[in-house]
């Protein structure tokens, strides 16, 4: 009897298990992954043309809690996944700190599904930015069971723009917000130009299967400034997702280039700024605090010397970042006790 009601509880803890995603540190191969059922999510957008939003959800074990939005960085033709390997690469330092997760997929993809001709052709940030907004929408329409109805909101590189716009949109219900190697002051237009700078001292192999330099294709565009700023103007005139730049479509790169940008009065929350000195965005960032301090936000900037775009790689940063963010939970508990103390005396 004891066999037996052992093997059941062990076969029930199985299950259990399974119907969780599961923490994942990837380095640069992302495996194969099936999504348990029971977190995927799906939400309509208010244009009823439009295909459902998928999202995945992984509640902590705590009655009461915020959720975590993380939104992930660009995608390339050849190099689209499912934003679920992000989920899992942050998912356990969230969790250890009583905090929920949400990611958001990307239209035409859904788990290992990706289809390819439907994600370029609707790939811009504005997209991202609309479908991460349904889905906020739908679940202070309808709250998840323990959500305390705040938000920390974390970017990374183009995630960056996106927590950006939604923290100072939901003002009132964010708690902090963390944006890694994502918060640009600089257009669009100029933090490309001083990568593509980057790019031609490089020299990597160009969307047509060339040393850059040695690709007449795209040094067309590239030997001056006034023939890139040629260039983006035709863009923005002729936003098509059929032809593509840098391995960009025209549509994504006029989008990235009249995508709003959020007021800094705006923000009212804690935010954390990290970005490597390596990084070509970096004097973008320099000037993003500079502004933002200037506005009175109140940011820490976490300027890593030798460090390039990729903060997951860095364990130290990604380390001081969530004792950062537990520092910032710590201090909005403190104020929320008092608060609810002081309202009923």
């Amino acid at each position: 009897m004891k066999t037996l009601f052992l093997f059941i509880s062990l076969m029930i803890a199985s299950t259990c298990y399974a119907e969780e995603i599961t923490p994942y540190k990837f380095t640069d191969s992302l495996p194969s992954y099936e999504i348990p059922a029971s977190c995927r999510f799906t939400v309509k957008p208010p244009d009823a043309m439009t295909p459902d939003v998928v999202y995945y959800f992984t509640p902590p074990k705590s009655e009461s809690y915020p959720i975590a939005i993380l939104c992930g960085g660009s995608s390339r033709e050849g190099n689209i996944y499912s934003i679920i390997h992000v989920h899992r690469y942050f998912l356990k330092e969230f969790l250890d700190l009583n905090i929920g997760v949400i990611t958001v997929e990307q239209r035409g993809v859904d788990g290992n599904t990706v289809d390819v001709k439907e994600f370029m052709e609707h790939y811009t940030r504005s997209n991202r930015l609309k479908e991460h907004h349904a889905v906020i929408e739908s679940l202070r329409r309808d709250p998840p069971r323990g959500w305390n109805g705040k938000f920390i909101f974390l970017g990374v590189s183009e995630g960056g723009p996106l927590v950006t716009w939604l923290t100072a949109y939901y003002a009132n219900n964010t708690i902090a917000t963390i944006n890694w190697s994502g918060a640009g002051e600089w257009s669009w237009r100029e933090e490309l130009w001083v990568f593509i700078q980057k790019l031609l001292v490089d020299n990597p192999e160009c969307p047509h299967h060339l040393q850059l330099r040695a690709c007449s294709l795209c040094l067309e565009h590239l030997r001056s400034r006034d023939h890139y700023d040629r260039l983006m103007d035709a863009i923005i005139v002729d936003p098509t997702p059929d032809r593509s730049f840098l391995g960009m479509t025209y549509k994504y790169h006029a989008d990235a280039m009249l995508y709003p940008k959020a007021g800094y009065e705006q923000i009212h929350t804690p935010f954390l700024v990290v970005a490597g000195t390596e990084d070509t965005i970096i004097q973008s960032c320099d000037a993003f605090v500079t502004q933002a301090r200037n506005s009175g936000v109140r940011v820490t900037y976490l300027r890593v010397e030798g460090m390039d775009h990729y903060v997951r790689k860095r364990a130290d940063v990604v380390e001081q970042s969530f004792e950062w963010l537990k520092e910032q939970l710590s201090d909005s508990f403190i104020k929320l006790n008092l608060f609810s103390h002081s309202k009923a005396a």
